[in-house]
């Protein structure tokens, strides 16, 4: 029987999945049902200073592929981003792509805390100024083991930090996390891929449903890495297993293929 895992990361990062399940020798089936939903806000006051100013800051921080697309919706022209722009891991690519520009800090650890230990080497790094684009959170909480314990660490350097909120991420509604505890009642899938701690918040919202109905959901959970796993336990929820390598999605599957 071919098993099936239900992956739970938002529509942006579909594509690189089934990139990542297309190239790797898996046997499992993917069901792809978003639990948070990620979206550029419109340009306000506060984000059209920060594109005014812009190139005043040493470094530019996209924690996300949203966060990159919505610095690709200032339309400001390439020479303000050159050496500024900071990526995570493939999100690099998306930099080149949608800025025109190469990012900065390419040798960085794919991960906010690896971000910190790059800047950790660059000369005084306490003069830096850094410009992080961040969500505003809608139905969720703001995940402290990420978000939270980075721009911490920064401060904690020296650098002076300017949070941007450019982009939102929320929850799916009430009504859809029901349905998804009903058909996980069912038995639908054999395995539950999570990727960040904003999926792991709602996951556990959507097993609290089925067990109050008194169908617990007993599939094991796989993440992938160890911030997601803090935040899936921050929540009580059980994880089976975290990829070892959380370099990319090539290597999750790679995981999950030879767990479930």
């Amino acid at each position: 029987m071919v098993k099936r895992i239900l992956f739970t990361a938002p529509v942006s990062y579909h594509n690189r999945l089934r990139e990542a399940i297309s190239m790797s020798p898996v046997s499992f089936s993917p069901l792809f049902v978003p639990l948070i939903r990620t979206s550029v806000l419109p340009p306000d006051g506060a984000f059209l200073e920060f594109c005014r100013c812009l190139t005043s800051f040493d470094y530019i921080v996209c924690p996300s592929l949203t966060a990159v697309r919505a610095l690709a919706s200032s339309d400001l022209s390439r020479t303000n981003f050159e050496g500024r722009v900071v990526a995570i891991g493939r999100d690099q690519l998306s930099v080149t792509r949608l800025l025109g520009v190469e990012p900065v800090l390419r040798y960085a650890k794919p991960s906010m805390m690896g971000i910190v230990e790059a800047l950790q080497l660059q000369s005084s790094p306490s003069a830096k100024h850094v410009a992080v684009l961040l969500p505003q959170f809608s139905g969720l909480p703001v995940p402290t083991t990420t978000i939270t314990d980075f721009l911490s660490a920064l401060r904690l350097m020296g650098v002076a930090v300017t949070p941007v909120y450019c982009y939102r991420t929320s929850t799916i509604d009430q009504e859809r996390c029901a349905n998804l505890a009903d058909a996980l009642c069912r038995g639908i899938v054999n395995a539950i891929a999570i990727t960040s701690g904003g999926e792991a918040y709602v996951l556990s919202r959507i097993l609290s449903l089925a067990a109050a109905q008194g169908q617990p959901v007993e599939v094991p959970i796989y993440s992938f890495g160890p911030y997601t796993t803090r935040c899936a336990q921050e929540v009580a929820l059980d994880v089976a297993g975290t990829s070892p390598c959380h370099h990319s999605f090539t290597d999750y599957v790679e995981y999950l293929a030879s767990v479930v």
